[in-house]
């Protein structure tokens, strides 16, 4: 994409203009411009939960995220390199969005912090959604996320949080937007304007997102991986698909950052032994 043109009877274009057509791309697709700014502030963000996931690894005994391995995928042409490009890749979109941020002069811990207690709020309130919602559909699921052959605990805990980012990196920044961008140029081709063809992308990126979400933890979606995953069980699935869908509405209405926060809070609760009978 290139830069805006200049507007009818100025010669350049701004330095500020030049600066968001990134921003005014995004809202053409009817993202808005306050979704493309949180982007990069909201990999800034989750850059904590990245460095506690890659410190996690470490003592997992080659246990590893299928979320962070789909989106790595690339490297493992790398060989005994793939650890670098991925270290590679994840500091140069640190260095991105932080370039992003200073040039917009934002104060950015006070930022990290609220996204930190707006992750908090959002884990703590979407427990009783889900259970709420399952409720009404039927049986609750045994939520167990940890197993006692995981390496110890602190390991553990800086695992499931991170791979939480890498998650919502997957589903929310790419499937999300990836399914919201092409249904809305359908609708758009069909000659659905307007609020009512951004409603029919979102409802499409929302619920297809979230679907592929709870898909991703079978043992059959896992399969190319080699093993892992779990059997498939309607509550469970429903259970997490239905966080998939209050993660999306968490990443369209305050941004990757709190939704990654959420979701990472929300498995460490898992991991602690919370379970339904804990949040009611």
């Amino acid at each position: 994409m290139s830069a805006l043109g200049a507007r009818p009877g100025s010669d350049r274009v701004s330095a500020a203009e030049e600066e968001d057509w990134d921003e005014d791309d995004w809202e053409d697709e009817g993202f808005g411009p306050d979704l493309a700014h949180s982007l990069p502030f909201g990999f800034l963000a989750i850059l904590p939960l990245v460095v506690a996931y890659e410190l996690g690894v470490r003592h997992t005994g080659g246990l590893r995220s299928a979320a962070e391995l789909t989106l790595f995928r690339p490297t493992v042409l790398l060989g005994e390199w793939a650890d670098v490009a991925r270290w590679t890749v994840l500091a140069a979109g640190g260095v991105w969005a932080l370039v992003h941020c200073a040039r917009r002069h934002w104060a950015l811990g006070p930022r990290v912090m609220r996204v930190v207690l707006e992750g908090a709020a959002g884990a703590v309130l979407i427990g009783p959604v889900l259970i709420a919602v399952l409720r009404l559909l039927g049986d609750l699921p045994p939520l167990q996320l940890a197993s006692s052959e995981f390496a110890p605990r602190p390991s553990r805990a800086a695992f499931v949080c991170g791979a939480a980012a890498y998650e919502e990196l997957l589903f929310r920044v790419g499937l999300y937007s990836v399914l919201f961008l092409l249904t809305n140029s359908v609708v758009r081709f069909l000659g659905i304007e307007g609020a009512v063809g951004r409603l029919v992308a979102d409802g499409v990126a929302l619920v297809g997102s979230s679907a592929l979400f709870a898909c991703s933890h079978l043992a059959v979606a896992l399969s190319w991986l080699g093993s892992g995953g779990e059997e498939f069980d309607l509550a469970i699935f429903t259970w997490r698909a239905g966080a998939g869908i209050l993660l999306g509405l968490l990443f369209r209405l305050r941004g990757v950052g709190v939704a990654a926060w959420t979701h990472a809070f929300f498995n460490l609760a898992l991991l602690l032994g919370a379970g339904p009978e804990v949040f009611l």
